[in-house]
């Protein structure tokens, strides 16, 4: 055989197994879910049997063009024993690779998974290869797509993910616990940043600050939306804040104070608002530090 027959051979079998394994990946991205989804052991077992008979057989079917330069694979035995291992290794790095998505952004661009599945493949065959360059080509790329999935994986920095999430830094600002209570930040957007405070035996306040203007109702002089078919009663609190009251079925509670282009507004998970906690937390408002922002980088951000 000559050197450029063989060295097409080896592509045109790689290339088949990477196509095959994008397949392979796309299908069990499918069908595992869906046979979780069911909750049925037999059926989830069923699939993950079927889908793996299925998968080798036809890995089994690409070795065609180089069965012949590679001693491995030249019997049905051997050849079968290959694609097993192709398909382990290669579905071992696209599972890793599932992971690495699903901690980044919780599989929204699942369908780069299924090339990048196929390259996994592509790898775990070209291990197999008897030529020198595809098996340190084979190890060079594993290398680089490890780390780049281990690169990938890290958290962010506190800046990279306001930044990416196009965060307001001025709406970053939380209220000093008041007593018996503990502060932790809940998530902040472009549209604003929400902090609860926890308190064992009482409902959990939170406070959302947003910039003016997130409320469209019609205001009156004080800044208390009016009330369009709605029973809002809006009373002064003094301290330039507002006690919102729904006097309606649900009868919720929320004290707001306008301040420096902010709305600062406390309501609690129950219908009534710990009214001497809520004046707590809005007149000791200050911006909040790195420190209590730190859970922000384990929520999604956007790429």
């Amino acid at each position: 055989m000559k050197l450029d027959d063989e060295a097409g051979r080896v592509v045109v079998h790689l290339a088949m197994v990477g196509c095959l394994g994008s397949l392979v990946t796309a299908l069990h991205l499918h069908a595992v879910p869906t046979a979780l989804f069911i909750g049925n052991v037999p059926v989830l077992i069923a699939v993950c049997v079927v889908g793996a008979v299925l998968s080798v057989a036809l890995f089994a079917g690409t070795a065609a063009p180089v069965r012949l330069s590679a001693p491995l694979i030249r019997g049905m035995r051997g050849r079968w024993a290959w694609a097993a291992r192709v398909y382990a290794l290669g579905t071992a790095g696209a599972g890793a690779l599932v992971v690495v998505h699903f901690h980044i952004d919780r599989l929204d661009g699942s369908a780069l998974l299924y090339p990048q599945g196929g390259l996994c493949y592509t790898l775990a065959a070209a291990l197999v290869v008897p030529r020198t360059w595809t098996r340190v080509a084979a190890l060079g790329t594993a290398a680089v797509l490890a780390w780049a999935a281990w690169a990938a994986a890290q958290p962010p920095t506190l800046d990279q993910w306001l930044t990416a999430n196009g965060v307001d830094r001025a709406l970053l600002r939380v209220g000093e616990p008041p007593a018996g209570y503990a502060l932790h930040v809940v998530g902040a957007s472009q549209d604003g940043f929400g902090a609860g405070y926890e308190h064992p035996g009482a409902a959990e306040l939170h406070l959302t600050v947003k910039h003016v203007g997130f409320d469209t109702r019609r205001q009156d002089a004080r800044g208390c939306p009016v009330p369009l078919g709605e029973t809002l009663r809006c009373t002064d609190d003094g301290g330039g804040r507002l006690l919102l009251t729904d006097e309606g079925d649900y009868g919720r509670e929320e004290l707001r104070l306008h301040r420096d282009g902010l709305v600062y507004t406390v309501t609690a998970a129950g219908d009534r608002v710990d009214l001497a906690a809520a004046r707590r937390i809005l007149s000791t408002l200050r911006p909040a530090t790195d420190a209590e922002l730190a859970a922000l980088v384990t929520l999604p951000m956007r790429r």
